[in-house]
């Protein structure tokens, strides 16, 4: 007789669910994307994790950007006056906004790429949209990069663990990706590596090569050509 995997019901309130399957992307992330896979986790979850951590992190760059401008300011204002920084905040909920934007896009972008290479070149079975929730998930180790930012505020001569905690971060991010695609079609872990990673990564290299080869021919016919 076959065994079947036991899915574990969900229990408790749903901000402990949540910590959980927090908490089980970074310690168990193969178990915690197969109970999302199982349990039909909402969509909602996912983005409001995304939403979250690239909210907190715009919100303090967002703050160190206006440190500096307003120190600037301050030393100026002998010369140039009083200058006033109400346009900053427009500015800033400008970024704020551009920044959430490019996050959703970027997350769709990537997971539309790997479901192509996972589904249609490698023949795995699973959906974009369940995908789309395992990437959001994915997007956890963003919390280092917090950890980073805060401690470089406090103190700006922190900054090597700010590059460290980036570094591992995207590390680990690129890591919990490859387990997202592996677990959502049932393919081997080189081939979500290429799907998840090697794909999404030679797509912006075309993408970067068109875009400087263009650069370079519209100087070029300004110029006259180069030698």
């Amino acid at each position: 007789m076959e065994k079947t995997m036991e899915v574990q019901k969900p229990t408790g309130s749903t901000i402990s669910r949540v910590l959980t399957r927090i908490g089980g992307v970074l310690l168990a992330p193969e178990s915690t994307y197969q109970q999302v896979i199982a349990n039909k986790i909402s969509f909602w979850e996912p983005l409001i994790v995304v939403l979250l951590l690239v909210g907190v992190q715009t919100a303090i760059i967002a703050s160190f950007c206006y440190r500096v401008i307003a120190a600037i300011e301050e030393s100026l204002t002998s010369i140039t006056g009083a200058i006033p920084l109400g346009l900053f905040s427009f500015f800033a909920a400008i970024v704020f906004m551009g920044a959430i934007l490019v996050t959703l896009a970027m997350w769709v972008l990537l997971a539309l790429i790997a479901h192509i290479i996972a589904r249609h070149v490698f023949k795995g079975q699973g959906s974009f949209g369940q995908l789309m929730k395992l990437y959001g998930y994915s997007t956890i180790p963003c919390s280092l990069q917090i950890l980073g930012l805060t401690l470089f505020g406090i103190n700006w001569v922190l900054w090597p663990i700010l590059v460290f905690f980036h570094v591992v971060a995207l590390f680990w991010i690129v890591i919990l990706m490859s387990i997202a695609v592996k677990q959502n079609y049932n393919i081997d872990a080189g081939k979500a590596f290429i799907a998840s990673f090697v794909g999404p990564m030679t797509v912006w290299l075309i993408i970067t090569g068109v875009l400087w080869a263009w650069v370079w021919f519209t100087i070029s016919s300004f110029t006259g050509g180069f030698i």
